[in-house]
């Protein structure tokens, strides 16, 4: 039952979706070098906890990655158990990618998903 739920959430939600999408260029994307800013919060994020890496927990039945063969794991910028994380560090971020984002899409951003 697990997996059949799952997998019908995943199937409207590729109906969904993609009405709602805009791409901004012919392919969809664009391939940058991050701002030096944005670099820097990752990257530190990143070298300070790497060694602290947590597996990703995903429920039963859950398709979008291979979990039960191949375990993820994260180093969230949200986990305030890591050095220098939380919502500051979350809040810094978008702060650096936005004026990008915006120059790249010629739109007003709001933050939605960041993790």
């Amino acid at each position: 039952e697990s997996c059949d739920d799952h997998e019908n959430e995943r199937i409207a939600m590729s109906l969904r979706q993609p009405a709602g999408m805009v791409n901004y260029t012919s392919t969809g994307f664009k391939k940058i070098k991050a701002p030096e800013k944005l670099w820097n919060l990752l990257k530190d994020h990143w070298d300070r906890n790497k060694h602290l890496k947590k597996q990703e927990h995903w429920g039963r039945g859950n398709i979008y990655v291979n979990h039960w063969e191949a375990p993820t794991y994260m180093v969230s910028v949200e986990d305030t158990s890591l050095p220098g994380a939380g919502l500051g560090l979350k809040q810094a971020i978008w702060d650096a990618a936005k004026p990008t984002i915006e120059e790249w899409t010629g739109m007003e951003q709001q933050p939605s998903s960041l993790y």
